[in-house]
């Protein structure tokens, strides 16, 4: 089976855990302020602060902000529920936008329309590693007095005109968790390059203590720090992770030119000009109607391709979100009825997507394999 996920992992990170192991510090050291740096010139930012994990990196982003309860953050609901549940955390309210039906991102245009005066950020993510359209969103952020939060956790690699995603907004967001292409396990990671927000986020992940240290205390924070068994895996995946972008995108131009011939049959997330896609995840729509996910992640899997529906209940159908009125801020905070939500494009694709292994160990068998197998399914 060529699998849909498969660290890379060996000597490199199993020596570097052993190193820390060897020093008895585990906590939060020096290795992940080395990790925080290295991370942070690969992408091109000022301050890189790392934290637990993605769903902590994207709180302390809002916390970071001071977005507050009741403020309006506007997000796309096809990706994973820790984005929309990051905004739940602190009793603000997460807006679903619909999606573009070509790159399947948030929308621009939709994002202009729901904007309301409680509205305080937005929240794009850059779904399956491609940027979403940072540029236009930037523009109405700038005419309506919003900030904007990248949600970059799929996305290490991706770029718009050279520029990495994560440093065109407010704040980025990063995940490390054991799928994306830069693993550490669990993991997470606040970018910015603005001083100030930078320090208050480095002062929350930590109670509320100055990065200075000491034991006053002049913020409610909390205990979202990274260990430095973190900062090892990470600074030893850090000088991998040119390559393991470059394999994943050799092995996802491979399948997208092998499969033109299929574009009757099924189409793939279009990469926009001077769009690098990071190829975290690789995703193909089927158009007929009549050809069911289960049954082609059925055949896929028979012939020794893994494959898996990654999306297929948006956020807002999920059960927690359909009884929001039972979540804690409820009693304070006027949540929409996410019963009567509704983004059509983003509904038709969570009920028609199918994931397909992009990983970077497979290699040129592999590659053919998954088209010569998409063929014989839809030829």
């Amino acid at each position: 089976m060529i699998p849909i996920v498969s660290p890379e992992i060996d000597e490199v990170e199993i020596n570097a855990v052993k190193e820390v192991m060897a020093t008895k510090y585990l906590a939060e050291g020096n290795k992940i302020h080395d990790f925080e740096k290295a991370f942070a010139e690969f992408i091109g930012v000022k301050h890189a602060i790392a934290c637990t994990n993605g769903t902590t990196a994207l709180h302390l982003s809002l916390e970071g902000l001071n977005i507050q309860p009741g403020d309006e953050v506007i997000t796309s609901p096809f990706t994973f529920v820790a984005s929309s549940n990051s905004i739940l955390f602190s009793g603000s309210v997460p807006v679903f936008s619909d999606i573009k039906d070509d790159t399947w991102n948030i929308d621009p245009e939709k994002v202009e329309e729901l904007i309301t005066p409680k509205t305080k950020a937005i929240m794009p993510i850059h779904i399956f590693g491609l940027a979403s359209d940072i540029p236009a969103l930037n523009d109405i952020a700038e005419d309506r007095d919003l900030l904007i939060i990248e949600d970059a956790c799929q996305a290490h690699g991706a770029k718009i005109n050279g520029k990495h995603v994560g440093t065109m907004g407010d704040v980025g967001a990063f995940s490390f968790y054991a799928t994306k292409n830069l693993i550490t396990g669990e993991g997470g990671m606040v970018v910015t390059d603005d001083d100030d927000i930078a320090r208050r986020i480095t002062s929350l992940k930590n109670h509320g203590r100055p990065p200075e240290g000491g034991y006053h205390h002049n913020l409610i924070g909390y205990n979202y720090r990274a260990t430095n068994l973190v900062g090892a895996i990470g600074e030893a995946q850090m000088s991998k992770l040119p390559s393991l972008l470059e394999k994943r995108s050799q092995n996802a131009d491979f399948i997208r030119k092998g499969s033109e011939d299929l574009s009757s049959e099924i189409v793939f997330q279009k990469i926009p000009e001077g769009y690098t896609h990071g190829n975290y995840v690789m995703v193909f729509r089927i158009k007929r109607d009549d050809v069911k996910p289960e049954e082609v992640i059925k055949k896929l899997k028979e012939k020794g391709v893994g494959a898996r529906q990654i999306y297929a209940v948006l956020s807002y159908e999920q059960p927690a979100y359909q009884n929001i009125s039972n979540w804690k801020w409820a009693k304070f905070v006027n949540y929409p009825d996410y019963t009567k939500t509704k983004c059509p494009i983003a509904e038709k694709l969570s009920k028609t997507h199918v994931e397909i292994p992009v990983v970077p160990s497979m290699n040129q068998d592999d590659r053919e394999k998954v088209v010569t197998v998409l063929h014989e399914i839809f030829k």
